[in-house]
């Protein structure tokens, strides 16, 4: 496919100014300049509950909306996310296209006429299959700022495929800029997808920091969930897969005594893990998918926070964790780095042996417990949403005002 013919045709961009009535000069310098607002489009593939759909939730909401308007576009289908992101009155439209395997054309054109309908001046794709679609159609519909997000590394067991890496290239080309939500992420950008640095942008995902600060009593969070509350409860959030190494917090676990493992997240290794904690006789709650509001509680709910990831884009429980004051043993990977550094505990991946020291030593220290916590809750809060989509719109700004739309 030839990437080059597509921007031969593209439409210029959108005159955002309205028609206005005749007026004489003096009105007109006396005139208060019309202000701007923006459609900016994000496109996905679902919104169910999860990580990179949370994230889109609280940036919508969070936009200065007499300044950006935000559309979403969900490719394949909704899910939890996209019926709450209506009940809050924002415009969500559902394709259900994706059902099939290989590319998808029909695809590109729904989303091609959506963004044509919807006079989209800025378009922001989220993961590899929106990226591919959405920056396809938004070129051809001669978007004005295009944005894709990568929220995940490319580090897995096997190197990445190659059609995507030149296909991100390609399209990389015909961006605006590329988005990062960390340094680790940034960096695999370069290395696979040859992209010039100089496009790509690194902004954090954050959390909304006061969701976490009320000083509600351990016993009465862990009541609201149905906890024991007489038991030292190490806890984790996230999908249940194998790059989010559960099972050595499970082993791990079962070196301690009198503790409890409560996992919040749903995923395919379920069945493996509750066998697993089994094998081990440790006391493992599995608590299932969790609605962002009930995070909250669940954290406050805990006593050590564990995130023995393999590997990470950028771990938002991890900062949630630290919000609520959590001390915090996890396992010493870039993402998880950048974020915890001197205020936790990391440990190397896929060692059980290494986990169970720092959790017992917590166990053990009340007094390290509260230390650790402190030192948490201060660390984060550069990693607030409000810096977040603050530097997301000082973005879309640069941009705009470089295409002389501003």
């Amino acid at each position: 496919m030839k990437f080059e013919c597509l921007t031969k045709n593209l439409r210029p961009a959108a005159s955002l100014s309205s028609t206005t009535d005749e007026m004489t000069s003096s009105e007109k310098d006396n005139q208060e300049p019309e202000k701007k607002i923006f459609n900016v489009l994000h496109v996905v593939s679902r919104l169910p509950l999860g990580g990179v759909e949370n994230m889109l939730m609280k940036v919508v909401r969070g936009y200065d909306r007499d300044r950006f308007n935000p559309i979403i576009c969900c490719m394949k289908e909704g899910g939890e996310v996209a019926d709450s992101l209506k009940q809050s009155g924002f415009r969500v439209e559902i394709l259900d296209k994706m059902q099939g395997h290989g590319f998808d054309w029909r695809t590109v054109i729904a989303l091609y006429k959506f963004i044509k309908n919807e006079n989209i001046h800025i378009l922001r794709t989220h993961q590899y299959h929106a990226n591919l679609y959405g920056r396809i159609a938004g070129l051809l519909a001669g978007v004005p700022v295009i944005i894709p997000s990568f929220h995940s590394r490319y580090v897995s067991p096997a190197e990445p495929k190659m059609h995507r890496r030149l296909l991100n290239s390609m399209l990389g080309h015909f961006s605006d800029a590329l988005v990062a939500v960390s340094p680790a992420v940034y960096s695999d950008i370069i290395k696979y997808d040859k992209v010039d640095s100089s496009k790509i942008k690194v902004i954090y995902n954050g959390v909304k920091i006061s969701d976490f600060s009320p000083d509600v009593p351990k016993a009465e969070n862990r009541k609201k969930l149905n906890l024991p509350e007489d038991v030292f409860i190490i806890g984790s959030v996230g999908r249940l897969k194998e790059e989010k190494g559960h099972k050595f917090l499970i082993e791990a676990a079962s070196r301690l005594e009198n503790v409890c493992v409560a996992l919040a997240g749903d995923g395919p290794l379920m069945d493996e893990l509750k066998a697993l904690a089994d094998k081990f006789r440790v006391k493992c709650i599995f608590m299932g998918m969790m609605p962002p509001e009930k995070i909250p509680v669940f954290l406050k709910s805990l006593d050590v926070f564990c995130f023995p990831s393999l590997w990470e884009g950028f771990p938002t429980a991890l900062i949630e964790a630290m919000a609520a004051g959590l001390p915090v043993v996890a396992t010493d990977i870039p993402s998880n780095r950048e974020i915890a550094d001197d205020a936790g505990i990391l440990v190397a991946a896929s060692r059980k042996e290494d986990l169970a020291g720092p959790l017992k030593m917590l166990f053990e220290d009340r007094l390290l417990r509260d230390e650790m916590g402190r030192r948490a809750k201060e660390k984060i809060q550069k990693f607030s949403i409000e810096n977040t989509v603050k530097t997301y719109q000082d973005l879309f700004n640069e941009i705009l005002r470089k295409k002389g739309m501003l």
